[in-house]
C-alpha cells in the first residue's frame, strides 16, 4: 500500500501531467487557428471600369453623364436563386459554375426587384451617343481606340476601376458573413472640348434623318468648334456591326475631303473686289465655249446681265467662268492658298482634318478649262467641311481666320494646361470681307439660298452643288453643300455636307435653316 507521502506525491505528479496536456492541446488549438486566420486573404474583382470625364465647353460632361446599375452575386444557395432570376441559358450555367468554386458573379444588369443573396452597384455609363466621332470608344482593357479616348488615353486612363472587396478562405471561397466592400476608386484625368454640347445637341437633330453628311459649326473669331457631327454614326454597343454596315458608319464626314461646287464662289469673288474687279459685269446666255468645249451656266436660258452680288445670289456659272479668265491664274490662285484646303488640320487629341487637293498653279496657268472649273469648286478641287469653314469664317471675322481647334484644355490632378489658339492669318481685307458678308446675305434672302431663309434671323450663306464623278447607272452621283453664317450673341460659321443629293439648295439649305432657327430660339 501507498503510504500517505507516496499518494500525494502521485496526485501531484498527475495534476502536472494533466496541466501539461492542456497547454499542449491549447497551443496546438491557437496554432491551428493562426495558420487558418494567415490562410484567409482579400480578393478584388473589378465591377466596372473607370475613365476621367470628357467636357464641352461650358463644363458640361459629355462621358459619364449617367449611371447603370451593376449586379454582383455571391456564392450561395441564394446567390444561385438571384443568378436563375438575372440570366439564363449559358450565362446562367457559367455563372452557376462560377458561384459553385466560391467566388463572386458581376453581372452587368439590374435586377427587377430586391433580391437576397446579391447587392447591387451604381457605376458611371460612359457614353450617351452624343459626339461619339470625337470621343471615339475603348476596347475592351479600357484603352482608348479612337478619338479623345486615343488622344488622351494616358490622362483619362485609370488602372483602378470601381472594385468588390471579399474575403476568402484557403481554398480561395468568399467567406460568407466575412464582409465585403465596393471602392469606388478615383479619376484624376479630365479633358474639356471647345464643343458647345447645345449646339451639338441641336446639330444632331438636324441630321437625325439625313443618310450620309455632317454638320460644322464654328466660333467664326477664334474658329473652335462648336458642333462637329457625322452621319450615319457607329454604335457603341454593336461596334462590330457598325465595321461591317454598308454606309461606314466609322468614317467621320466633316473631316472628308469632299467635290465642292458653288460654295467656293466667294473666294473667287474675294480675288476679284482684291484686284480691282469687283465692279465687273457680265451678260449670262447660260453657256460659254472655252477652246472648242461648252462650258454651261446653273441656268439653261442664262441670267441677263449681273454683276458680282446678282452673280453670287443666283451662282451664275458663266459669269465665274469669264471672271476667272479675265483675273488670270496667278490672281485667283494667290487668294486660294490663302487658305490650309490641302493641309490636314490638327484639331488636338488626335482629331485630324484630312488635306483636300488643289490643282496645281501651272495646271491654271496652261489650262483655261482647268481655271475655269475652279472657279465654280470643279475640276482637281477637294476640301473638307472644317476647311471649307475657314473661308467663311475669314468673311465674318474681317478677311481674318485662325486654325481650328477642338480640344480647349485638360488636367490632371490640380494642373491645367490650357490649348493656345493660332495666331489669325489674314486672308483678305476687310473692306473685302465686309461687302462679300452682305453679298452672301443677299444670296440667303433672294438667291439660290432663299430655302434657308428665316424673317428676322441675321445670316447669310451660299449653296453648292458639286459633281463626284461617281453614277448610278445612268444618273451622276452629286454632293450639297450649304456654308454660311449666323450672327448672334457671338458670330458662328455653320457648314452642311450631304452626299448623293439632288442639290445643295434642296437638301442642305434647309437644314442650316433648322440650325439658325433653334440657335435663334436659344439666344444663341
Amino acid at each position: 500500500m501507498f503510504s500517505k507521502r507516496a499518494l500525494s506525491v502521485f496526485l501531484s505528479l498527475s495534476v502536472l501531467f494533466a496541466i501539461c496536456i492542456a497547454r499542449v492541446f491549447t497551443v496546438a488549438s491557437n496554432e491551428k487557428l493562426s495558420t487558418a486566420a494567415v490562410k484567409q486573404s482579400t480578393r478584388v474583382k473589378t465591377v466596372s471600369a473607370l475613365r476621367g470625364t470628357v467636357y464641352d465647353v461650358n463644363g458640361v460632361p459629355l462621358t459619364n453623364i449617367a449611371n447603370r446599375t451593376v449586379t454582383v452575386i455571391f456564392p450561395s444557395e441564394k446567390g444561385a436563386v438571384a443568378a436563375g432570376q438575372l440570366l439564363k441559358g449559358d450565362e446562367l450555367e457559367n455563372a452557376l459554375k462560377t458561384l459553385r468554386s466560391g467566388t463572386p458573379v458581376i453581372v452587368d444588369k439590374a435586377p427587377e426587384f430586391e433580391m437576397s443573396g446579391a447587392v447591387t452597384v451604381s457605376v458611371p455609363k460612359r457614353y450617351s451617343g452624343v459626339l461619339s466621332h470625337i470621343i471615339g470608344y475603348t476596347d475592351n482593357s479600357g484603352h482608348g481606340v479612337t478619338g479623345i479616348e486615343k488622344g488622351f488615353d494616358s490622362l483619362l486612363y485609370s488602372e483602378k476601376g470601381v472594385e468588390f472587396s471579399y474575403t476568402t478562405d484557403s481554398n480561395g471561397r468568399m467567406i460568407e458573413g466575412m464582409g465585403w466592400s465596393i471602392d469606388r476608386g478615383k479619376n484624376l484625368g479630365s479633358v474639356t472640348l471647345t464643343i458647345d454640347s447645345r449646339l451639338q445637341s441641336l446639330a444632331e437633330r438636324a441630321l437625325k434623318n439625313v443618310g450620309r453628311g455632317a454638320v460644322v459649326i464654328m466660333d467664326a473669331k477664334t474658329s473652335e468648334i462648336r458642333a462637329l457631327v457625322s452621319t450615319p454614326s457607329f454604335s457603341y454597343d454593336d461596334l462590330e456591326g457598325s465595321l461591317t454596315a454598308s454606309d461606314s458608319p466609322f468614317i467621320n464626314r466633316a473631316l472628308c475631303s469632299y467635290n465642292v461646287g458653288s460654295v467656293f464662289k466667294p473666294i473667287v469673288a474675294a480675288a476679284a473686289i482684291e484686284n480691282g474687279m469687283g465692279d465687273y459685269k457680265y451678260t449670262c446666255e447660260g453657256v460659254i465655249t472655252v477652246d472648242g468645249k461648252d462650258f454651261r451656266c446653273n441656268s439653261s436660258i442664262g441670267h441677263g446681265e449681273v454683276d458680282l452680288e446678282t452673280a453670287l445670289a443666283k451662282s451664275c456659272n458663266t459669269y465665274f467662268y469669264t471672271l476667272a479668265m479675265k483675273l488670270g491664274a496667278d490672281a485667283v490662285y494667290d487668294v486660294v492658298s490663302g487658305f490650309k484646303f490641302d493641309s490636314s488640320l490638327d484639331l488636338g487629341g488626335e482629331i485630324t482634318a484630312g488635306s483636300g487637293k488643289l490643282p496645281l498653279k501651272t495646271a491654271l496657268a496652261n489650262s483655261r478649262a482647268a481655271l475655269i472649273n475652279l472657279s465654280i469648286g470643279q475640276g482637281d478641287l477637294m476640301v473638307t467641311p472644317v476647311a471649307m469653314s475657314l473661308l467663311y469664317s475669314s468673311i465674318v471675322n474681317g478677311g481674318e481666320y485662325c486654325l481650328p481647334k477642338i480640344v480647349k484644355s485638360y488636367r490632371f490632378g490640380s494642373e491645367e494646361t490650357v490649348v493656345s489658339a493660332s495666331p489669325p492669318t489674314v486672308a483678305m481685307s476687310r473692306s473685302t470681307a465686309d461687302l462679300l458678308k452682305s453679298y452672301l446675305k443677299t444670296a440667303l434672302m433672294s438667291g439660290t439660298g432663299s430655302g434657308a431663309y428665316i424673317a428676322g434671323v441675321d445670316a447669310g450663306g451660299k449653296t453648292g452643288t458639286a459633281q463626284t464623278g461617281w453614277k448610278d447607272g445612268d444618273r451622276h452621283i452629286l454632293n450639297g453643300w450649304f456654308c454660311g453664317f449666323f450672327e448672334g450673341e457671338e458670330d458662328y460659321v455653320i457648314t452642311v455636307v450631304r452626299e448623293d443629293v439632288s442639290s445643295g439648295s434642296n437638301d442642305c439649305a434647309p437644314i442650316f435653316k433648322t440650325i439658325t432657327e433653334e440657335m435663334k430660339i436659344l439666344h444663341f
